[in-house]
């Protein structure tokens, strides 16, 4: 920036707060904050963030619709996150939480999608690189591919899915880590490209991250020669079903397998759940406790994955629907058995969080009452109180995954949640486990006051549920990371001790399995 441009700038910004709010209408005043934050940002004016902060404040108290509510909360997220950035990395960043909303609020708004293609590009960047800093590489990578699929050249969402590739994959065994450095390689090089589209000079630095990580990564991986490997035909298959094709398909395409290749790929390699957790050092003779719990939410979270796809597919009646008289109210209901289905994995994968707790509270030793633990209540002895100190002192991304994700979950009428739709999780199992929960064929015109049931449409509850597989999954992956870096964080206090290799367990023959 030239010393002119400067003064212009801080005169600019100087003339804008000095003016305010009063005498604008308040789609000027969305704009005129959108351009001071930018002014703020650029020239480092902590006066000019700490003015636009308490202009957002006051526009949002005036109930602003459409587009330019879009753009309020966009640029009220980029104000919020001027006074982090810099900031040393913690668990607890009590604004990230906010900003999370804000750009989860901006991109839900069901006139997102109308929005210009690279305003929406920069929003899902933004919010993947939030969910990035509070370690949800598995959302971040969702919201940067988003953002490809809108514009396939928008520049910093490559370079950011370039970096988390490459620490995504330092946290997995070396076939996988090859496999996420090939994949951000090739992220790197499209973010070098010329077709690259960059919408900032502050991009460069991403620019230039971009181009040292992939002459790094050429530095010791035969890039050329995976890729030969990874685009040869695959070999003789077990013999499948079309059913159970269709069936892999739809895991493979909606990113359900529980294995982290399936989240760059869709190619064969991420066909299968090959999530585990790490070698543990335990005493001599312990029983593989941790590997059995985890095993058995694996299995839990792959029927419930099940269910939901048979309930969804479903095409024809099931014969035990058969003469079971059923009126036909209004709205009319969906009853049979395929919804049913999708209930179940609904409960199913909400039970998995408290599990991934109870496992925690084992693993960790964090002497939580039994009937205490919970998903929003393990990481604190109570809300006034930090991180519990058997957590406070990792740099652990997976478990701080966990902690960020926790958040997603709406338990408290004052709670402020990352997720805009939190509440409705919550409120749906509610109904679901308690009350009446009524699924309709089509979404329902009203519902009368003195009505008890909360009412979905068959096609919004499977939406819902989906939704919970997903976010159930990532739990799992991010709980086996997690696992990963606390045997490492463990290791230096070994030392002295003598450590012997146990046998390996073997695994569970397929036609084992009934």
């Amino acid at each position: 920036m030239t010393e002119q441009k400067g003064r212009d700038k801080n005169a600019l910004c100087d003339l804008l707060m000095k003016e305010g709010l009063v005498g604008f209408q308040n789609e000027e005043n969305v704009a005129r904050a959108a351009l001071l934050t930018g002014l703020a940002q650029d020239l480092g004016r902590e006066d000019g963030l700490k003015c636009v902060l308490s202009w957002f404040e006051a526009l949002d108290k005036k109930n602003i619709q459409g587009e330019h509510s879009i753009l309020l909360d966009y640029n009220w997220a980029n104000a919020i996150a001027g006074n982090r950035y810099g900031t040393q990395w913690k668990w607890d960043q009590p604004t990230l939480a906010r900003e999370i909303y804000l750009l989860r609020r901006a991109v839900s708004h069901p006139r997102f999608s109308a929005q210009d293609a690279v305003f929406r590009c920069m929003c899902l960047n933004n919010l993947g690189k939030r969910l990035e800093v509070a370690g949800r590489s598995i959302e971040a990578l969702d919201c940067w591919g988003r953002a490809l699929e809108v514009n396939p050249n928008f520049g910093m969402s490559l370079c950011n899915r370039a970096k988390a590739l490459a620490q995504y994959g330092g946290a997995l065994g070396d076939e996988e880590r090859a496999l996420f450095l090939w994949a951000a390689h090739r992220e790197a090089e499209a973010a070098l490209a010329p077709t690259a589209i960059y919408t900032s000079t502050r991009d460069e630095a991403s620019r230039r991250q971009a181009l040292g990580l992939k002459q790094w990564i050429e530095s010791f991986l035969d890039v050329k020669g995976l890729e030969t490997v990874l685009s040869m035909p695959d070999g003789q298959e077990t013999p499948r079903t079309e059913e159970e094709l269709a069936y892999r398909r739809w895991c493979l395409e909606n990113r359900l397998y529980l294995n982290p290749a399936n989240d760059i790929c869709r190619l064969s390699i991420a066909a299968y759940d090959s999530m585990c957790l790490p070698a543990q050092v335990v005493p001599v003779d312990a029983p593989h406790i941790f590997d059995g719990f985890f095993d058995q939410m694996k299995q839990e979270f792959v029927s419930a994955r099940w269910l939901l796809y048979e309930g969804i597919t479903s095409k024809d009646p099931h014969f035990s629907d058969a003469e079971v008289l059923l009126h036909a109210t209004a709205p009319r209901p969906c009853l049979s058995l395929a919804v049913e289905r999708i209930k179940a994995a609904y409960r199913v994968s909400y039970s998995l969080f408290d599990k991934v707790s109870f496992f925690l509270n084992a693993y960790m030793e964090l002497g939580i009452p039994e009937k205490k633990v919970s998903f929003r209540t393990l990481w604190r002895p109570d809300e006034k109180q930090p991180i519990r100190p058997q957590l406070a002192p990792t740099t652990n991304w997976g478990f701080c995954a966990l902690y960020w994700l926790a958040k997603d979950f709406f338990e408290k009428a004052n709670d402020e949640v990352a997720e805009p739709q939190a509440r409705d999780l919550s409120h749906v199992r509610n109904f679901l486990e308690h009350k009446y929960l009524r699924v309709t064929s089509e979404e329902s015109a009203s519902v009368a006051p003195e009505d008890v049931a909360l009412t979905l449409s068959r096609q919004g509850f499977a939406d819902k549920t989906a939704h919970l597989l997903k976010l159930a999954r990532s739990a799992l992956i991010y709980l086996a990371v997690g696992v990963r870096f606390e045997e490492e964080r463990r290791r230096p206090t070994l030392a002295g001790i003598e450590i012997e290799d146990l046998p390996a367990t073997p695994w569970l023959a397929d036609e084992e399995k009934v």
